[in-house]
């Protein structure tokens, strides 16, 4: 039972950076994916009788699920905060079934191979619109996949670039030569969604190179000079000027001034409604009738911050729950042995400058990293679960023949 929940763990994580695929009735391949993993995840724990300590992550996790059923009760939209609920339980029963049935870091490794390898459907789909020409507008040269926002995209795709480094250094055969080329094609991919912030996030994604080199040897570090020059070569021939020219307004939108795509606007907006509700918020789902008095009618989603989308849906409370998760998430990638440190924490990392920009937060990628990271906080940090890395790599390379890749 509990062999054929986590194939079903990998088909779900497989699936999950791909998302905007959409299927009658269900909503998504993910989606059936994720409804059979915890049927079956529920089913299995039954049959076994005894669950794992949820630990910090997980528990803070549950707190701020349970703050967003509370919101209910002062909500501005009862319909917009009860699919927000029942989004975020679902969120949070994802990170209940990573961190219950992954007990050993050699069951940790296929996982991350399928975000990578699931992170090529939609970078593939990018690359096809940018050789047919298909921009997300007729006013700019950005380029997305089919039924994704690019900013979405490039977040997806920085994200994957720890990961993929990861699978690069610790692993063998198809699913190193699969991070080798999502490291070359991925930076290509960001560029032509001429998204800004996830490029500054790609920076901070770009640091578990130097976190993991000194310990290797020269011919890791052959590996990365080919690497770079693979990536810059590939970015200087593909990628338009007019994106180029996007991306290189970075600065003067930070420091001059600039409306950051319209941002600074949303920005103000929320400031004004968090002002009103500061301790509970408007409520889970809240977001776009709160602000769209302010916004002259405008609807938006979201905050495109992180912070000030928290403090508007969840007030001072929701913000302090969620802070919480991270916090207990930074002290476990902190905690957890090399070279897992380097890559959680470089992820954690990502994800954060990601959500200056962004709202990462409320996407079922983000809370399927922090189910990772919930599973680390619960593995051994002494015995034979921490094998030198090239054993451990072995180690995990059989574990991966059990899942079909």
């Amino acid at each position: 039972m509990r062999k054929i929940t986590r194939y079903l763990l990998w088909a779900f994580v497989f699936t999950v950076p791909w998302d905007n695929f959409p299927l009658p009735v269900v909503g998504s391949v993910s989606r059936v994916f994720g409804l059979a993993l915890a049927g079956m995840a529920l089913l299995s724990a039954a049959m076994q009788g005894r669950l794992r300590r949820p630990g910090a992550v997980l528990g803070f996790a549950v707190a701020y699920s349970l703050w967003g059923a509370l919101s209910l009760l002062w909500t501005v939209s009862d319909g917009n905060t009860t699919v927000r609920m029942v989004t975020v339980a679902q969120f949070v029963i994802s990170m209940w079934v990573i961190r219950e049935f992954v007990r050993s870091r050699g069951q940790v490794e296929p996982l991350l191979a399928a975000v990578c390898l699931g992170l090529f459907v939609p970078l593939v789909d990018l690359m096809n619109n940018f050789r047919l020409g298909n921009t997300v507008n007729r006013f700019d040269a950005r380029f997305s996949g089919n039924g994704l926002n690019a900013d979405l995209v490039g977040l997806y795709l920085v994200l994957g670039l720890p990961i993929a480094w990861h699978l690069i250094m610790n692993r063998r055969h198809i699913v190193q030569i699969a991070g080798l080329i999502y490291f070359v094609v991925a930076p290509v991919g960001l560029l032509l969604t001429g998204t800004r912030g996830a490029f500054v996030a790609g920076m901070a994604a770009c640091m578990i190179i130097p976190f993991t080199l000194p310990r290797l040897s020269l011919r890791s570090y052959a590996l990365g000079a080919v690497l770079l020059v693979g990536v810059t070569v590939t970015v200087a021939t593909v990628v338009p000027r007019a994106n180029w020219d996007r991306i290189m307004t970075i600065s003067t939108q930070v420091t001059g001034g600039g409306s950051m795509s319209g941002r600074t606007d949303i920005w103000r907006a929320s400031w004004q409604v968090f002002l009103q509700h500061p301790v509970l918020g408007v409520g889970y789902g809240g977001f776009a009738p709160a602000t769209e008095p302010y916004l002259h009618n405008r609807f938006m989603s979201n905050a495109h911050n992180l912070v000030l989308g928290l403090l508007v849906e969840g007030g001072v409370v929701g913000l302090v729950l969620f802070a919480a998760m991270i916090g207990a998430c930074a002290w476990s990638a902190f905690r957890s042995p090399r070279p897992y440190r380097a890559l959680w924490s470089v992820l954690l990392l990502t994800w954060l400058v990601g959500g200056l920009s962004g709202s990462p937060e409320t996407v079922k990628f983000t809370w399927v990293l922090f189910g990772f990271i919930a599973a680390e906080a619960g593995l051994p940090r002494t015995g034979r679960d921490l094998l030198p890395m090239k054993q451990a790599s072995r180690t995990a390379s059989r574990s991966l023949r059990t899942v079909p890749v």
